[in-house]
């Protein structure tokens, strides 16, 4: 799994996995908001091309999205300067995660 962090054009800290498949989208969401202690803030949106669901710490201190769409696949998104330190602990933990995709 190829896993860059980079500041998207709006200049917000993201991580973004290249070859998820849409298909994988619940079960790293699910990984991700229980390992980090996350719940969704609003409803999911599941549309033909896109994904994606706001969620926040128990502390409600850090805000991001996980999303998935067709052309750049998994992509996780700091929501405000804050919560970019929450980008950096997941990214760091999927870099020693083995995680492995049906």
């Amino acid at each position: 799994m190829k896993i860059e962090k980079i500041r998207n054009s709006s200049q917000k800290l993201t991580i973004e996995l290249f070859d998820i498949s849409r298909k994988n989208y619940p079960f790293l969401s699910s990984l991700i908001a229980n390992n980090f202690n996350l719940i969704p803030s609003n409803n999911l949106i599941d549309s033909f091309d896109e994904i994606f669901q706001t969620y926040t710490n128990t502390n409600k201190k850090y805000t991001i999205n996980l999303e998935w769409d067709n052309w750049s696949g998994y992509i996780i998104v700091a929501k405000d300067i804050e919560s970019e330190k929450l980008i950096n602990e997941i990214y760091d933990w999927l870099l020693v995660e083995k995680i492995e995709f049906k």
